[in-house]
């Protein structure tokens, strides 16, 4: 869709509301929990979730308030409280895994 001029989509768009998108039922981790949970591969969903967490838009009100909070919370602390997940979920870990990756690349310790 972004070859095509008739369809015109925006990284901004695609990507705004990246709380939401993490959320426990969303596009993101929903599938990719039940996933998990049968035992098949989340590969994919977990890339794009980690692309989510690189979102940076000072436009969006969740894009900013998940920028502060990468900043804040211990990475345990903001995969429970994102995605919903338990830590003993199989997919936790993986999420965490690129929680822990972001807030490296910000610089937080």
């Amino acid at each position: 869709r972004f070859a095509n001029p008739a369809l015109p989509d925006t990284v901004g768009r695609v990507g705004r509301q990246p709380l939401r998108k993490l959320s426990r039922h969303e596009r993101f981790v929903g599938p990719a929990a039940e996933a998990a949970e049968r035992g098949l591969g989340v590969g994919a969903l977990v890339t794009a979730m980690a692309a989510a967490l690189r979102f940076d838009e000072p436009d969006d009100e969740q894009s900013v308030d998940l920028q502060r909070r990468l900043r804040a919370e211990t990475p345990d602390e903001l995969t429970a409280s994102v995605t919903g997940l338990d830590a003993d979920h199989p997919l936790y870990p993986l999420v965490r895994e690129i929680v822990e990756e972001r807030q490296s690349e910000l610089g937080v310790a």
